[in-house]
């Protein structure tokens, strides 16, 4: 009987913080800039993190945890641009809700793998100058379909993610 209370929580212990294994604290995001190469970005967390893309596109290895991350890009002939990135739940941290993990959940949010950024960061620099209207007209466009396309898969996350409405007989 002991020796089946000793397996239970060794086993307990080595399941608690289930995302923290899994996924890490750390993450890769990828930063790209729609229609240019060669921008340097820096990204700052709300904890005063920083780390430095030296030439998009590319990706950078991140702290999780301390969002949102702010990215700011720059480049010659281009307006700076800041984007910020909130971060969401790690599909990892419902192994902790399942196998009962009050300490695991504790644990992955002490050490960031609770949470996840996208994997993906699109910031859109505007030219200073267009080269014609309908060079500018083209651009806009393009950002203008992004911006929707992103809109509606928002919306669709959401409405995954609420409950059904409640029915009253």
């Amino acid at each position: 009987m002991f020796k089946k209370h000793v397996l239970l929580i060794t086993s307990l212990y080595f399941v608690s913080g289930c995302a923290s294994i899994v996924s890490g604290s750390q993450q890769s995001l990828f930063v790209d800039t729609p229609e240019i190469e060669g921008a340097s970005c820096q990204l700052t967390d709300s904890k005063a993190g920083t780390w430095y893309l030296p030439s998009t596109p590319g990706s950078v290895t991140v702290a999780k945890g301390n969002g949102p991350m702010n990215i700011v890009c720059k480049k010659n002939g281009y307006k700076t641009t800041s984007y910020s990135l909130d971060e969401d739940i790690a599909g990892a941290v419902l192994g902790n809700v399942i196998l009962g993990g009050g300490v695991g959940i504790l644990v992955d949010a002490a050490t960031g793998a609770a949470q996840k950024y996208p994997d993906k960061a699109t910031v859109w620099m505007e030219p200073l100058t267009w080269e014609s209207a309908s060079a500018r007209d083209a651009w806009m466009s393009k950002k203008a379909a992004f911006d929707a396309a992103e809109a509606k898969a928002n919306e669709e996350k959401e409405a995954a993610n609420s409950p059904p409405p409640s029915r009253r007989y």
